[in-house]
């Protein structure tokens, strides 16, 4: 009779675990709908990151950083070059000569293999390779992605080596909710 109980109470739990888990609300995130890049990004709420927009010759980009006392330290950037447009057969040479770029701009080499991989409606390439700017070891993880007819997007989540799994479910939130508004 105890063990009937034990088991009726067990039941009891798991199904309610369940329930909550469905109707559970998602983790809030601020939604920054940038029409100067026509792009909605969205970042992180509790803790705010600190963001900002910078706009080169030929790019616009858009940073968040944590904030000062969170570990551990991370930065995000989605850049685009409004007029670099790419066919599908075109994305992969163009992310191998972005990322060899970036490699330089690390100081460091490029990783030798992009993996396919999607993140909301962008498809394209995926690479992480380590560097040491400033005598500090980091890891990056890099996406170069579009949707067919618009500009390619590259975005980067830079961290402490050995880090990027910490910021797993950052990435995935704000990566998968990339889009573009028109």
């Amino acid at each position: 009779m105890k063990y009937a109980a034990l088991l009726i109470a067990c039941l009891c739990a798991i199904q309610s675990k369940d329930v909550t888990a469905a109707t559970r609300v998602g983790r809030p995130m601020i939604i920054h709908r940038l029409s100067v890049m026509n792009l909605e990004i969205w970042t992180e709420q509790d803790p705010e990151w600190e963001t900002s927009l910078k706009q080169s010759a030929t790019a616009l980009t858009f940073s968040a950083e944590t904030p000062a006392l969170a570990y551990p330290p991370a930065h995000m950037s989605w850049t685009i070059a409004p007029r670099m447009k790419f066919q599908d057969g075109e994305l992969e040479d163009a992310a191998r000569g972005v990322l060899y770029q970036m490699a330089l701009n690390y100081r460091t080499l490029p990783p030798e293999q992009l993996i396919e991989a999607q993140y909301g409606e962008l498809t394209g390439y995926e690479a992480t390779f380590q560097a040491e700017p400033r005598n500090v070891p980091v890891d990056v993880h890099v996406f170069f992605g579009h949707r067919e007819g618009m500009p390619m997007v590259v975005m980067q989540v830079v961290t402490l080596r050995g880090k990027l799994a910490h910021l797993a479910e950052h990435v995935r939130r704000s990566w998968t909710h990339l889009r573009y508004l028109e």
